[in-house]
């Protein structure tokens, strides 16, 4: 491991000492801010506010005074202290906060770097915590006193709902401590689920309370949770009027296994027909196959589907052995199609795109939870699973379709009801 870790090292002091810095300040901050994280590509954004420094090397003729960098093989003996010393810069806002985003979306923003002090301040480098952030390049420029710098940032969107969080670590010509900008977003639906999983690995929480509200505060219904008939706190759906925050309770006990990975809440908003909460068990933890390794998660919701008709969606991989030629349902609800597979070149290396056509039974409705496998020539398998809302007329809302198991039994996978169509 720690042979791994010196070759990162290395590898990122290179890279550092070709962008300008010298070898004793790129092996500092190798183990300062990390360098075993990879390179972010560069995303260059046009117009800055007019007291903003171009976010560029100045050129030779410029006005404003380069400071010569310098490092620690640079300092006279006994003046190390001085790079001890925090940066004079100001973080506006402090934080990048890009709010409500939704699943596989990007989102882009960015902070302004005010030097607060007397002198000019260069930057030696600017490096995101994980491979979901990208910035503008940075190091080298130079900020004058009293002038400012945008820091842009984009953050990668993801598949599964919930907090997101991030950081930036920008180090200046002359100090140690490097400036930290933390960046947050939550990605959730126009419905949010609070907590956005629930935690059963040994037995934990198998009872417990959701909080199911809308983002902009209309109100809305709660038809089912997972095919079950919803149980409420402080709500009575036959006397009290649609609100837009309930408090939902659930109980895994009487709920037919296997366990879902997500858990299916039903509403009557069209443009959110269900939320659904990761369910972390020891059963619905994914086993992946690195010979058919699949990239961005394992979440495919196919939505509201009317009755007789399908849903189409693509599953992403970043590692193919042989070529996959067929998908499989392990489900008599629905039947799976490979309808084909292409390739793409990304950021991130290249991605095997498999399209597939889901088709539920045609009495079918309800909740529809089914577990996928993707097959290669040479029978390399990947397992994931499907979820969505059959309809009769395609409109949201179809409402409780199976009946609770009984608590003082175990729960079988034989003890749903479901509950005919029609």
């Amino acid at each position: 491991m720690s042979g791994q870790n010196h070759h990162r090292s290395a590898a990122c002091c290179r890279r550092l000492f070709r962008q300008g810095t010298s070898l004793a300040v790129a092996t500092w901050l190798s183990v300062a801010i990390g360098c075993d994280r990879p390179e972010a590509p560069v995303s260059e954004t046009p117009g800055a506010a007019q007291e903003t420094v171009q976010t560029k090397k100045p050129a030779r003729d410029s006005g404003a005074q380069i400071p010569t960098a310098r490092t620690i093989a640079d300092l006279p003996i006994g003046s190390a202290v001085a790079l001890t010393d925090k940066p004079p810069v100001e973080v506006v806002p402090p934080f990048l906060d890009f709010g409500f985003i939704s699943p596989n979306e990007d989102a882009s923003g960015s902070v302004k770097i005010i030097n607060r002090g007397t002198e000019p301040l260069m930057i030696l480098a600017a490096e995101p915590s994980c491979k979901c952030t990208t910035l503008n390049d940075l190091s080298g420029t130079v900020i004058p006193p009293g002038g400012s710098i945008d820091l842009e940032a984009k953050l990668d969107g993801a598949s599964n709902t919930g907090p997101k969080t991030a950081s930036i670590k920008v180090l200046f010509d002359g100090y140690s401590v490097v400036q930290v900008v933390d960046l947050k977003a939550e990605i959730a639906l126009p419905i949010r689920a609070i907590p956005p999983y629930i935690n059963a690995v040994r037995n934990q929480n198998r009872q417990g309370r959701i909080v199911v509200e809308a983002i902009d505060g209309e109100p809305f219904s709660v038809c089912s949770i997972h095919g079950l008939a919803p149980t409420f706190l402080g709500f009575d759906p036959a006397t009290d009027t649609p609100r837009s925050q309930y408090i939902v309770t659930y109980d895994l006990d009487t709920m037919p296994t296997p366990f879902p990975r997500y858990l299916v809440i039903e509403t009557d908003r069209p443009d959110t027909p269900m939320v659904d909460v990761y369910l972390r068990h020891e059963t619905t933890l994914p086993k992946p196959n690195r010979n058919l390794r699949m990239a961005g998660g394992f979440r495919f919701p196919l939505g509201l589907i009317k009755q007789g008709g399908y849903a189409d969606f693509e599953v992403s991989f970043d590692t193919v052995s042989q070529p996959i030629a067929t998908v499989i349902s392990e489900s008599s609800d629905c039947r799976a199609e490979l309808l084909g597979t292409r390739t793409e070149e990304t950021e991130k290396g290249l991605l095997t795109i498999v399209m597939i056509r889901v088709t539920p039974a045609s009495d079918y409705e309800g909740v529809l939870y089914a577990p996928l496998s993707a097959m290669t020539s040479g029978g390399e398998i990947a397992a994931f699973n499907v979820f969505g809302i059959v309809s009769p007329d395609g409109e949201p809302c179809v409402g409780p379709t199976i009946e609770p198991v009984s608590p003082v039994s175990p729960a079988k996978s034989g003890d749903a009801t479901v509950k005919p169509a029609g």
